[in-house]
């Protein structure tokens, strides 16, 4: 099954965190479907305006795909990914397909 989050109304400088934790093998679906780009980082402050400094940027309009489970890789499972748009508000879809 899986599950999917859709954060529709991202406003920018608002970093928001994601459990993105999986059970089983699977793959892991990340879409920035908005117009402005999202920041993904590790901890709240790796993606906050002020103190941004460790994080990986989600442009507009772009889908990653992760296959992730025992054996395969994690993206982070211990704790939860933090999110946070920037140049203006965005919308994260996060799609976690598990068998």
């Amino acid at each position: 099954m899986g599950r999917i989050i859709r954060i529709a109304t991202m406003t920018e400088n608002v970093p928001q965190a994601v459990d993105l934790g999986m059970q089983t093998p699977g793959k892991l679906l990340l879409k920035n479907q908005g117009a402005n780009d999202i920041l993904i980082g590790y901890d709240r402050s790796d993606v906050l305006a002020a103190t941004a400094a460790n994080y990986m940027t989600l442009d507009a309009g772009t889908l990653l795909v992760f296959d992730v489970g025992p054996g395969i890789g994690f993206v982070n499972q211990a704790s939860l990914m933090w999110f946070n748009a920037t140049g203006g508000n965005s919308t994260l879809e996060v799609w976690i397909a598990t068998p």
